[in-house]
């Protein structure tokens, strides 16, 4: 919507709809508020709606942006603007997948306790905590452990935080559920927000998950009163281990509870399917050609997932090397590849500022950053500096992987792209670029 020269964004309107709202100043600042959305009777044409949200909370919660759409529409319309930019500027068209799985896909949720409520927050509003009755998009058995959090909080309500008095215990539930077990992570104020109703909640949520969901565990986390975390580092285990195992392209992962894995595994592991094969391809032509088994580097390489999965598939590799911030996530890729008979590291690196002596020297370099994309000086050193032959780029906000193109392009071009939903009612996308250094010749 635009007002006075500038554009907002109001989420859940379509074209037609009467938007009422407010702008509230503070000094320079200003904050675009929307205060009611008045429905269209009817839409143009080209806007297809969805008869059946199906959600309860659909329009109010701002986890899922776009349940109101039909999905075929909406998948069109976010994957549109990527799809020409990478045609007209780098000559590649994406191949497209749509999520088959819209119901109970994603493996991770974290949810805001304000005094016996539990949820998300509106779209905009972030001091709100709306009750979730329910969360289609969680794994199961998520949205039962979701049901079970919140009514143990309203009968035991001195157990949350209460954000109006800047007070209480339990702030954040954040549950992960892996295909082979999982883990609950409470995010508390610690001792000093302790009450006899946080120690009978606690007592009585242990008991649950052993009767109901013996292969969850469970993780305490603390976090300052002013601070906003959803899960913090240095966690105690409260029941199991603070770990929990999912799987990606048919590999087993230990994951610990604070590390990044992908949030939903069966729709990145159709994304991985697809690309995979032309890169595998190229890696057996060029070991073939010159004779030797080849190097891969990793960065952003979390609990080594990646450099797993094409360990698992490409049996050539002599070096593998992966560069992550997360200490324990580092631990865990340490621990997996100590098994593989081949020569591989993995250092605790901090990449928004990459250390002059890294390395870049490969035959394939694989990266999978945060929605930030490459930062600017790991960007311009892999431009000047690597020499791999290829490169697999894969990244959760297209848009920063296009800007980072635009530097790459220099010495790479794309030759294959997959552009997937990984995430359904949202605008996010997620697509892998297999690129090929200008110069080499296998």
């Amino acid at each position: 919507m635009e007002f006075r020269h500038k554009k907002y964004s109001v989420p859940f309107a379509l074209p037609g709809d009467l938007v009422q709202f407010k702008i509230l100043r503070k000094g320079r600042k200003s904050k675009f508020q929307v205060v009611h959305i008045e429905y269209a009777a009817e839409y143009p044409d080209y806007i297809v709606r969805s008869e059946s949200p199906g959600c309860a909370h659909a329009g109010i919660c701002g986890g899922c942006r776009s349940r109101h759409l039909d999905y075929d529409f909406q998948f069109e319309w976010k994957s549109r603007t990527i799809r020409e930019t990478m045609e007209q500027e780098f000559q590649c068209t994406p191949a497209l997948l749509p999520a088959t799985n819209r119901s109970g896909f994603r493996n991770r949720m974290d949810y805001a306790v304000d005094g016996s409520r539990i949820g998300l927050r509106p779209p905009q509003d972030f001091e709100t905590v709306l009750d979730l009755t329910e969360c289609p998009v969680l794994r199961s058995p998520g949205p039962s452990l979701l049901a079970a959090c919140r009514e143990l909080l309203q009968k035991f309500p001195g157990a949350g935080w209460s954000r109006s008095e800047n007070s209480g215990w339990l702030k954040y539930v954040t549950i992960r559920i892996g295909q082979e077990s999982g883990v609950v992570v409470l995010t508390t104020a610690g001792e000093a927000g302790e009450t006899d109703d946080s120690r009978k909640l606690l007592e009585a949520l242990i008991g649950k998950m052993q009767d109901q969901w013996p292969t969850l565990n469970l993780v305490e986390t603390v976090t300052d009163p002013g601070q906003e975390l959803s899960c913090t580092p240095g966690g105690r285990a409260l029941l199991g281990e603070a770990t929990y195992k999912d799987s990606l392209c048919g590999v087993s992962f230990a994951v610990p509870y604070d590390s990044f894995f992908q949030p939903n595994p069966d729709a990145f592991s159709n994304l991985m399917e697809s690309i995979l094969g032309p890169t595998l391809d190229k890696l057996s032509l060029i070991s073939s050609v010159h004779k030797r088994k080849l190097s891969l580097l990793d960065l952003y390489c979390g609990a080594g997932v990646l450099s797993a999965v094409l360990a698992h598939r490409f049996s050539e590799w002599q070096e593998i090397r992966g560069y992550e911030f997360v200490d324990s996530a580092v631990n865990i890729a340490r621990q997996e590849f100590a098994r593989w008979p081949l020569d591989s590291n993995f250092y605790v690196t901090d990449l928004n500022n990459p250390p002059e002596d890294l390395s870049l020297q490969a035959d394939l370099i694989v990266m999978d950053p945060p929605r930030a994309g490459l930062s600017p000086a790991l960007c311009k050193k892999i431009a000047e500096t690597a020499t791999a032959p290829l490169i697999l780029y894969i990244s959760c906000n297209p848009e920063t992987q296009i800007r980072d193109l635009r530097i790459l392009q220099t010495q790479y071009q794309p030759v294959t792209a997959v552009l997937a939903d990984c995430f359904p009612f949202t605008a996010h996308m997620e697509q892998a670029i297999l690129l090929t250094r200008k110069d080499f010749a296998i």
